[in-house]
């Protein structure tokens, strides 16, 4: 189910189109295939109409030659120069052809085309001529008294003149594709200003993206847009009084967390540290009153008072890890500077760098909490599961925001399961709870990066409350 999910999303992202572009596209494609089918048409058309011209135009041609061919008065003597055609002035420029007539020698006597003298396009004549072919034409013999052939005669069309009619036809057809183009432009003017309210609405959704959940739809002209803008204010407005919810339940849970290490620290420090230096007290008085009348009992006293000791050194760690010493006191560089240090007098032979920039002794107490448990959280991390031979834990305060960043050089683990444990999870939610931005990233070649970001309005928020 998974997969499928993904191949739909992977669909519909290679189904995406703009509106208004595809819109622009197939009305300018369906002008065009108009105009070209139309084009042909008339082609075919103008094919068929000269073939057909020429074949019935051919017979009365013919008739006017024979009209026009001269007697001569040596019955011997046959020839065609006293033909000039002037029995087509008239019709031949209505007919639209052209007459080339040879003698019985097939010597060319007298070449003649009947236009109108217009000169039309190169492209279409080429065209015509194309499409007609040198096929078309019509031939005969021309006669004289008594029943003499003296020449031969062909009828061709006259391109010159078909061509004028064809483009006359044509600029008809274009007259039809721009039409369509301009309603095409009338149709995608309206839906561009319909539309034009997507990109900020767009907008919109990139600043809710970033994290902005205050950002508002705007009202488009359009009624399905203002219905949809509508719907994810609504949407919108509850997931910002959701998340602001689960902030503030998570802000107070991080609260009665804190206390409770505070109570528990206090519990052990005046229950269990008295007790346990009340022990220490009475083993350190067995171990004098044996000493000399009972020897044998010396090596369980001495016993009882180290194990004591021990006892009250890892409470001792408890309560650092419950309570950090100094942090409510002397503020947060000095209570990292400690916790650093503690770690640099357990392994000498790691190098442990802190770098503190701007005031951060000022913060409000949720976040400079925050802040330490999460340094606090990754150094354990680091120098339990990593063995790094660096560590750099980097805080930066600004006008608009509070960084954290610590890195290390160690082996670790797979960064698939690296974010699996309580001690993230927890880091997670001090950062979320607080409004901030938490990343945990792979170093190259090897080592973590963690970084925490909390904005301004954290700090703001905390600082009222606590005044």
């Amino acid at each position: 189910m998974q997969l499928r999910g993904t191949d739909a999303v992977a669909d519909g992202h290679a189904r995406a189109v703009d509106l208004k572009r595809h819109l622009l596209l197939r009305v300018t494609l369906f002008a065009l295939v108009i105009g070209l089918i139309a084009s042909g048409v008339v082609l075919q058309q103008a094919q068929e109409r000269i073939r057909s011209h020429i074949a019935r135009t051919g017979g009365t041609v013919e008739r006017l030659l024979a009209g026009e061919a001269t007697q001569p008065r040596d019955v011997f003597r046959r020839s065609l120069e006293s033909m000039d055609l002037s029995s087509l002035d008239g019709i031949g420029p209505l007919l639209g052809i052209c007459v080339a007539v040879e003698d019985i020698y097939k010597r060319p006597a007298i070449q003649r085309c009947f236009d109108d003298g217009a000169d039309p396009p190169v492209l279409v004549r080429w065209l015509l001529a194309r499409v007609i072919g040198p096929e078309v034409s019509y031939g005969g013999a021309i006669g004289q008294y008594p029943g003499v052939k003296v020449g031969e005669f062909v009828v061709t069309p006259n391109l010159d003149s078909e061509a004028v009619e064809l483009w006359h036809q044509i600029r008809t057809v274009l007259g039809m594709t721009v039409g369509i183009l301009l309603l095409n432009l009338l149709v995608y003017l309206p839906v561009r200003r319909a539309l034009g309210p997507t990109d900020a609405i767009l907008a919109v959704l990139g600043r809710m993206e970033a994290g902005d959940l205050a950002a508002r739809m705007p009202r488009p002209r359009l009624i399905e847009l203002r219905r949809i803008a509508s719907g994810f204010d609504h949407l919108a407005e509850r997931l910002q009084k959701t998340i602001a919810g689960q902030r503030h339940l998570a802000q107070r849970l991080l609260a009665v967390r804190e206390e409770e290490r505070r109570r528990l620290a206090r519990e052990l420090h005046d229950e269990f540290g008295q007790c346990l230096t009340s022990i220490g007290a009475e083993a350190a008085f067995i171990t004098e009153g044996v000493r000399g009348p009972q020897p044998a009992l010396l090596p369980a006293a001495r016993a009882i008072a180290s194990v004591t000791a021990h006892m009250m050194e890892s409470l001792q760690g408890i309560l650092l890890q419950l309570r950090p010493v100094g942090l409510e006191e002397f503020g947060l560089h000095a209570g990292l500077e400690e916790l650093v240090g503690g770690w640099r007098r357990r392994l000498p032979e790691c190098v442990f760098e802190l770098r503190v920039e701007g005031q951060v002794d000022d913060l409000p107490d949720e976040l400079t909490v925050s802040l330490y448990r999460i340094v606090q959280e990754c150094l354990t991390n680091a120098l339990r599961h990593a063995a790094p031979g660096r560590v750099t834990v980097s805080l930066r305060r600004e006008a608009d925001a509070c960084t954290l960043v610590v890195e290390d050089d160690g082996e670790g683990t797979p960064l698939s399961t690296a974010g699996s444990g309580l001690g993230v999870l927890g880091m997670h939610e001090r950062v979320e709870a607080l409004g901030g931005c938490f990343a945990m990233t792979r170093c190259v070649p090897c080592g973590m990066r963690v970084e925490a970001a909390f904005p301004a309005s954290a700090m703001v928020e905390h600082e009222e409350e606590h005044a």
